[in-house]
């Protein structure tokens, strides 16, 4: 007959309780195995799905255009951005500075021609309209001001955060 020690399928023996250590007398199984493989996958497929997407910001942030179709030290005009992503953006161009250190970047309402540099400032030339370096309408002018928003250059994109 076993004894009620022999039943135990662990126990703690007097010299490894100072290192509580727990000394096993069966076999884990193989539920053991395919739960720990199982969360191993889990955490390979989390650290992918990071790395795919490091350095991109996520919504509400809002991809405009590729660094190589923006000319650098130059005012470009983006005619409008495609997608569902585009739609926070929708009726609106996006004037896109490269002149200095920081890109800038305005929204507009779409004109006859499109925003260029004049000066330190922009200007639409078909029309007239003229705004100062921080996108007020120049002196004079009922212009609406251009709307700056906050924008980062990631892993050669230029995303840009739409108005609330």
């Amino acid at each position: 007959m076993p004894t009620p020690d022999s039943r135990r399928t662990a126990y703690l023996p007097p010299r490894a309780a100072k290192a509580r250590k727990l000394i096993l007398r069966s076999q884990l199984g193989r539920g053991w195995i395919v739960a720990s493989a199982l969360f191993g996958l889990v955490i390979l497929a989390a650290g992918g799905l990071y790395l795919a997407r490091a350095g991109r910001p996520g919504p509400p942030w809002v991809r405009v255009a590729a660094l190589e179709a923006l000319a650098a030290g130059a005012v470009t005009e983006v005619p409008g951005v495609p997608g569902a992503a585009g739609r926070a953006l929708a009726g609106q161009v996006v004037v896109v500075d490269r002149r200095g250190d920081e890109p800038r970047v305005f929204l507009a309402a779409p004109g006859p021609c499109e925003v260029v540099a004049a000066g330190a400032g922009f200007a639409r030339p078909c029309n007239g309209q003229r705004w100062d370096a921080e996108g007020r309408p120049a002196a004079g002018q009922a212009t609406p001001a251009l709307d700056r928003r906050p924008a980062v250059f990631a892993r050669g994109d230029l995303y840009v955060l739409p108005p609330d």
